[in-house]
């Protein structure tokens, strides 16, 4: 079990750090304190749009530190809203408030730790939902692998789209360097928000192999040699 402090603060880095799960608890915990009781007996979609509603009335734009926070926040539960949306315009409606609340915290935080590579992530993420043009897409993802060295999750994304529109020089260049930097490295022990198992198991060597063997087919015989680097791995 996650540890409770005596007071709990929704917006201090304790809290953010111990992943979403944990931040969910502290906000039921919090609602049932303001008497809403049963929170955590309510379907996915009352629990977020509680959360939301509790931070609307909870904001104070004159700490710095607590707005920035709160941006996060609206951004995840928004983005959360939208997973349990039945209707795809509703949902396409929380997703572009989600990105909008994730572009506000990246702005506003001073903050360098995992919440900032998740909200850099998740824009990249969103905006590909949102279909916006495949080179904004790339470079959010881009700079959410520089904000966090360990994390995956955004190269095998590039990866996988360059896979999709058949590009696999592009592919190979970004398969290649999950392969170094990332097959069996899982960063769960340190990581919280959303870890990705595909990012660094026996799926990334896997596909990496996919990608070489596109490569040789299409350019022949020096493609072949980074086959043959493959099966020295």
């Amino acid at each position: 079990m996650f540890p409770f402090r005596s007071k709990i603060d929704p917006f201090s880095a304790f809290t953010i750090n111990l992943g979403p799960l944990y931040v969910e608890r502290v906000f039921d915990s919090l609602l049932t304190k303001e008497g809403i009781g049963s929170v955590v007996q309510m379907n996915a979609a009352d629990r977020f749009t509680l959360y939301l509603d509790y931070l609307k009335t909870n904001i104070d734009v004159h700490n710095h530190t607590r707005y920035a926070i709160t941006q996060f926040y609206k951004g995840h539960f928004y983005q959360q809203l939208a997973v349990h949306s039945i209707a795809n315009e509703t949902a396409r409606h929380f997703q572009e408030k989600a990105l909008c609340y994730y572009q506000n915290y990246l702005e506003v935080a001073e903050r360098e730790d995992e919440s900032r590579f998740y909200a850099q992530w998740q824009t990249g993420e969103l905006q590909d939902t949102l279909n916006y043009s495949w080179p904004q897409i790339e470079e959010s993802l881009q700079k959410a692998t520089a904000i966090d060295l360990l994390r995956g999750e955004p190269t095998k994304k590039i990866v996988e789209h360059y896979i999709s529109t058949r590009e696999w020089k592009k592919a190979y260049v970004h398969s290649k360097l999950a392969v170094e930097k990332y097959l069996d490295k899982n960063p769960v022990a340190d990581r919280r928000w959303f870890v990705q198992f595909d990012a660094y198991n026996w799926s990334v060597l896997t596909c990496h192999n996919k990608i070489c063997l596109h490569n040789t087919f299409t350019h022949g015989k020096a493609s072949a040699e980074t086959v043959a680097k493959q099966r020295e791995i």
